[in-house]
């Protein structure tokens, strides 16, 4: 039910300012040194079934759902396994979804994660309170006015092009 969400951002990024002030986690990235990690912690509620719960063959068949009635291009999906309990289907899985899908990617569930800031972690209700105490609301109000997110007039524009100057 909780987890880490991890979003990965440009350390240029005009949003660092606003979350660092509302005293979120940022750390730099391990394999990149121009791009900072968020770490914002998730509670999504009672009775939502979490990736441990749900089986390779149900995310595959979402995925491939989403796929044909809702993406024109590739849906980005990443299947959590029990490599112990589901790691041996994985060549059925992929012959039966072949045709479904553009693109799929896997990763085994286990309790180290399979690598270094992964986008999501599971935590217990306990991490998540303690994470979650000392977050405040971001003050978007900032990044708005920020110079780099001001709107720039359409002074060399006409109906078909804009010039792009200084």
């Amino acid at each position: 039910r909780y987890y880490i969400r991890r979003v990965r951002l440009s350390k240029n990024s005009p949003l660092i300012s606003a979350l660092e002030k509302a005293n979120y986690k940022i750390e730099a990235a391990v394999n990149d040194p121009q791009t900072l990690i968020v770490e914002i912690p998730i509670d999504v509620g009672e009775n939502v079934k979490t990736t441990k719960e749900v089986s390779m063959w149900d995310q595959l068949n979402l995925a491939a759902f989403l796929q044909k009635y809702w993406a024109d291009n590739q849906v980005s999906c990443t299947v959590t396994i029990d490599p112990e309990t589901e790691g041996h289907d994985l060549p059925r899985a992929l012959n039966h979804f072949q045709y479904h899908l553009k693109g799929i990617s896997f990763l085994p569930r286990i309790e180290t994660g399979a690598y270094p800031q992964m986008p999501y972690e599971a935590i217990t209700q306990e991490e998540f309170l303690k994470k979650n105490q000392s977050i405040q609301s971001v003050q978007w109000s900032e990044f708005f006015e920020s110079p780099s997110s001001r709107e720039r007039p359409d002074d060399f524009c006409d109906s078909a092009t804009c010039q792009i100057g200084n």
